[in-house]
């Protein structure tokens, strides 16, 4: 019975040639007759069969026994495992727990360590393409490595061999520095280097650069000669000179290694000129490194919109997965921040196979295995006009408050000047504000009303006072008496009468509130090229006081000055307006599902706030040149205090120009935002 393969029969034998266990020798029967000789004969012709026979059992058996051998022995595993550990282990720099012939796992990762260790932080992709066998127990696998590029759709690709030995029951890898890299020889490691590319520039809305590289002074102190004492003083000395924490400069110089430089501060050069030199020359340490760094013409040039970069974060790079490496520069918030990939180009790379030098001082043998050059950052054009943002910038330098001032061209949408206020301590006010806008606000209301079917010059009804669910609403303090009672909706916006629109509050709902302000691109979803506030109109606060007040833009009711802005563009353009700061940069707008503004409703709109220049609030803007100027007036109030803190705007059209302005605690719209507006319309004018 033959035994199945790996299996060994009990009592097994196998026949030996000389054994016979019966004889088939065929006799003569009684009586008869045969030639001399027949018999013997017939009888050296059987033993010959015989024989024979007998050899051929026993070859067969020979045979039969092998096969049962070989069928014993345990099945030898495959070498895919293997090959597919060793891969896994090189592509994370770890090959500690993989099999090794004549070296152990931890005695190959320090050989791996050291030969690459100079790629940090590139680690390659290494997946196992073949595996096949050379000869008895000996397998070699294919391996395909990709290096991939940072910030590039580039990579570094080639393919080793590793040979897999089978011994002491499993697959064992021949190491040699060819696995990592073909062409290694034994003392070579690998090198990267890198080179960054020119960054892109910022540019304005002629093209003209904005933000460019501008000499700066790196100040710091140099702690090489210095002990821990020393150091601690001069850091403290320093500290007070530049105006930075001296605590934690004293704390950041004693973190750094005995021979370190560690800046306090990076200044322009203006205002490194500006600190007393001779106290500098004084502390022992002290070092003014030069360098270049992308800056704008000055310290507070649109800085919350443009950004800032930075040298690249361990946190940087870790979330690019790769795209970034050490000592790169990355935008660190604004433009800089939201187009860094535009701008940043692709950084060269040179990989290089570096041996010991032959002896002391001698250059290290160096070969190049690839080589990508740097691909520089593309340039980002802004709507941004110089003139502009620097008038308003200028306007808003002495106004203790938060503020800001946006200027949109209506037939386009560009933003033109968005500008901040110092007191904004680096807020983007102007995007990202959310204030409610009070009576700039009754422009959305008053078309909500015209499309209920009233005109400029419909009636209605300004009482010195209103009280809604037990909640009395007032004009303001300085609100004309003449144009109490009976007045004309043109007459409500002109003086701002908030009883006039609250007393219309239960005949226009929430919801036509909502879908009028919508209509003015309030609450639309936009990205202008960096995040921004649209404002919103709760259409739940339907009742009530809430929605009495909404009508006058309080309760709820939010927005910032650039949805303001868009506002007053829209009304001077006649239909939608969806804000863009980047030159060809898709904002992804996403307009309210409201009936769209007409250009009917939109003139009728102008003509009311005509009449708030001529006959109301803003009369400072009545003798502008040009085109005649419209605008509305806004007093928000908030807070807890008695009387409340107050919110002042200005929304205001000139020609192909509109504008908001914005102070966060100030006094009434025209008296505090009045004067901000009407000398950024006079500077823009020309």
């Amino acid at each position: 019975m033959m035994s199945l393969p790996g299996s060994c029969p009990a009592g097994a034998v196998a026949l030996q040639p000389d054994e016979t266990h019966s004889s088939s020798i065929r006799r003569q029967p009684p009586g008869s007759t045969s030639p001399r000789g027949a018999y013997k004969f017939e009888q050296d012709t059987l033993g010959s069969r015989r024989r024979m026979l007998r050899r051929a059992l026993a070859l067969i058996m020979a045979l039969l026994l092998t096969a049962a051998v070989a069928a014993c022995a345990p099945e030898r595993e495959s070498p895919d495992p293997a090959a597919q550990a060793l891969a896994k282990g090189l592509a994370a720099n770890d090959v500690s727990t993989v099999a090794f012939a004549d070296a152990t796992g931890a005695q190959v990762q320090e050989q791996l360590a050291a030969l690459t260790k100079e790629m940090d932080p590139w680690q390659p992709d290494v997946t196992v393409t073949d595996v096949e066998e050379v000869e008895s127990n000996l397998f070699r696998a294919t391996l395909s490595y990709d290096w991939q590029v940072p910030d590039s759709e580039q990579s570094w690709s080639y393919t080793t061999t590793a040979d897999l030995h089978y011994a002491d029951d499993r697959w064992q890898v021949r190491w040699t520095p060819q696995v990592v890299e073909p062409s290694l020889t034994e003392g070579e490691r690998l090198v990267l280097a890198t080179a960054e590319p020119q960054r892109g520039q910022i540019l304005d809305a002629d093209g003209e650069a904005i933000v460019k590289n501008r000499s700066v002074k790196i100040v710091g102190i140099d702690k090489n000669g210095l002990d821990e004492s020393a150091a601690e003083d001069s850091a403290r000395e320093l500290a007070a000179l530049v105006d930075v924490d001296a605590a934690d400069y004293a704390k950041k110089v004693a973190a750094y290694g005995p021979e370190a430089f560690v800046d306090a501060i990076t200044l322009r050069e203006g205002a490194f000129k500006k600190l007393d030199q001779g106290k500098l020359e004084d502390i022992d340490g002290f070092l003014a490194v030069d360098d270049e760094i992308p800056l704008a013409p000055s310290r507070t040039f649109a800085g919350p919109v443009l950004g800032s970069v930075r040298e690249a974060t361990a946190e940087d790079i870790e979330k690019s997965e790769g795209k970034v490496v050490a000592g790169e520069t990355v935008g660190a918030s604004g433009l800089q921040s939201a187009f860094n990939k535009e701008l940043s180009g692709t950084p060269g790379v040179t990989v290089s196979a570096v041996s010991e030098p032959a002896e002391e001082g001698a250059e290290a043998p160096t070969r190049q295995l690839f080589h990508q050059d740097a691909a520089d950052g593309k340039d980002l054009k802004t709507t941004l006009v110089p003139d502009l943002q620097s008038a308003a910038e200028d306007i808003l330098a002495d106004t203790k408050s938060p503020s800001s001032i946006v200027a949109l061209r209506p037939s386009t949408g560009a933003v033109l000047a968005a500008a901040n206020g110092p007191d904004s301590e680096g807020y983007n006010t102007a995007f990202l504000g959310q204030y409610a806008p009070g009576s700039t606000f009754k422009i959305a209301t008053a078309l909500g009303l015209l499309r209920n079917g009233m005109t400029p010059d419909s009636a209605v009804t300004c009482d010195p006072e209103l009280v809604v669910d037990g909640r009395t609403f007032e004009n303001a303090d300085s609100y004309p008496a003449a144009f109490t009672g009976k007045i004309t909706l043109t007459e409500a916006i002109a003086h701002s009468c908030n009883t006039a629109f609250i007393s219309e509050h239960q005949k226009l709902s929430q919801d036509q509130l909502a879908d009028a302000a919508g209509a003015l691109g309030i609450g639309m979803t936009a990205n202008p090229g960096i995040e921004a506030f649209m404002g919103t109109v709760p259409r739940e606060d339907s009742e009530g006081t809430a929605h009495a007040a909404s009508m006058i833009g309080q309760s709820r009711v939010q927005t910032s000055p650039l949805s303001l802005a868009t506002l007053m563009a829209a009304v001077v353009k006649g239909g939608s307006v969806v804000p863009t700061l980047v030159d060809g940069h898709d904002p992804k707008a996403e307009l309210p599902d409201v009936p769209k503004l007409t250009e009917k409703e939109a003139e009728q709109l102008r003509t009311m706030m005509r009449s708030a220049v001529v006959d109301g609030y803003l009369a400072n803007l009545a003798d502008l040149p040009g085109k005649p100027a419209i605008g509305k007036t806004g007093t928000a109030e908030y807070g807890s205090e008695n009387p409340p803190q107050t919110h002042s705007w200005v929304i205001a059209g000139h020609g192909d120009l509109a504008i908001a302005v914005f102070v966060e605690d100030g006094k009434l719209g025209a008296e505090t935002a009045g004067p901000l507006a009407e000398a950024f319309l006079e500077a823009a004018a020309g």
